[in-house]
Order: structure tokens, then sequence, then C-alpha cells
């Protein structure tokens, strides 16, 4: 076994992973993916757990000073009916030790330990880290081919495509044309992705945006630039 969860009180569920690359024992504490402890191949999980025991403190006054961000925040479970935009989303009880992630055509299934408290923080980061792996593989089969499309329509030309975790931006087009996609755009509306996705192509004309950019943007999504714009302003790359 390369992992495993345990959940501990105050703190919530806590992730050992074996790792081949860590040299030491390391406990990181994130916004998104929670508690995590790298454990070097030559220690046991019992050995890191009795480590972890001694920086109870340490991890929970970490935790705590993330668990009001995720006040707005889905909280996923088996009753939320949660789909991706191509998939829907099964959340199965079983008898296991550590989380799973299993992806097909039309559903994803998240599998985790059947008396586990799947809303707790740190199972909600699981879930989460799941979900945006599943946005990941969808953004590779559906923003590729929004770009093409764009791109031909309104006879734009750009250097690559390259589709990142960022949660600093949407989009962003480099000085020699090469565009950032966010995967979080899999969690917005069609018309919105469009918008994006044409917002960067027009980058490719313009760097800025001063008044030319937002002509041929205006042009690019008739007329509705400014509207599209502040409509974007209700969502996040950060709340979900």
């Amino acid at each position: 076994m390369n992992s495993k969860i345990l959940v501990i009180e105050g703190i919530g569920a806590v992730e050992y992973r074996k790792s081949a690359r860590a040299k030491c024992l390391r406990i990181s504490v994130h916004r998104e993916s929670g508690v995590t402890v790298s454990v070097p191949e030559y220690m046991s999980f019992d050995e890191a757990e009795k480590f972890v025991s001694s920086r109870l403190k340490w991890i929970e006054k970490s935790v705590n000073r993330f668990r009001s961000d995720k006040r707005e925040q889905t909280v996923y479970n088996e009753t939320d009916g949660f789909s991706s935009k191509f998939r829907t989303m099964n959340l199965i009880r079983e008898d296991r030790k550590n989380m799973q992630l299993k992806i097909s055509e039309k559903h994803f299934d998240i599998r985790c330990p059947r008396d586990i408290d799947v809303e707790s923080d740190g199972i909600q980061s699981i879930i989460r880290r799941f979900i945006e792996h599943v946005w990941k593989v969808e953004a590779h089969e559906y923003l590729p081919g929004k770009l093409t499309h764009w791109s031909n329509v309104y006879h734009f030309r750009y250097k690559s495509l390259t589709i990142k975790n960022t949660r600093s931006f949407w989009g962003k087009c480099g000085g020699d044309n090469s565009i950032v996609l966010s995967l979080h755009l899999m969690h917005l509306p069609d018309h919105l992705i469009d918008y994006v996705v044409l917002h960067e192509l027009c980058h490719t004309v313009h760097k800025n945006h001063q008044k030319e950019f937002w002509q041929l943007l205006d042009r690019c999504t008739s007329g509705k630039a400014k509207f599209l714009a502040k409509e974007m302003r209700n969502y996040s790359t950060k709340v979900y």
C-alpha cells in the first residue's frame, strides 16, 4: 500500500503517501489538498504517524487558517448529484483504507473507506483534487477544439496551447502568441468558456486592454464583450 488516510479529531483527514523522492518526512498543509504527509520509502507508516502526533498543534493551527475560505464552497457527498461537464460523479463506499478515482466515458467513481466522514475538510480536499483531475482530462478533450474553432472563424493565429491548474487567471496569451488556459474553465458555462478563449485569441493581435482590443473582442462576441467580462466576476477559480 503506497498511501493511507487517517482522520484526526480537530484536523480531519490526513493522507500519508510513500514517496521514493522524499529524503525525509514532510508535512504539507494546503488550502485545496488539505494535510498530506510525504513518507520516505525507508520509514514505516507507524513511524510517520508518531511524528505527525508530535506536530498536531501546528497542523491544527495551519488548517484553521484556511477553513474560513471554504464556507462558500460546495460540500460533495453521495446525494448532491454532482456532475462535471461530461461525466457524473459516483461516490462509492467500500471496505478499503484509501481513496481512489476511476474515470470512464460517462462517469467518474470516487471510492472511499466505508466508515469515513466524507464531509470532513480533509476528505473534501481529496474529492476536490479528484474533481480537478477530471476537469483536467475534460479540458484536454474540449478546449483544443474550442481554440481551433474560434481561431478558424476569426482567422487568428496562435503558437501553442497549454492547459494548467492555474488559480490566478482563466487564460493568458504570451508575447509569442502561446496560450495558457486554466482547467478551471471546465466549471464555467459554455458561453463563458467561449468568451475566455476569444479574449486570449484577441490578445494575439492586441497585447493590452486598450480600446482597439475591446473593439476586436466586441466584434467577436456580437457586441457583448463588456457584458461577458462582468458576468465572469460571478465565478472564481478558487470557489466551486
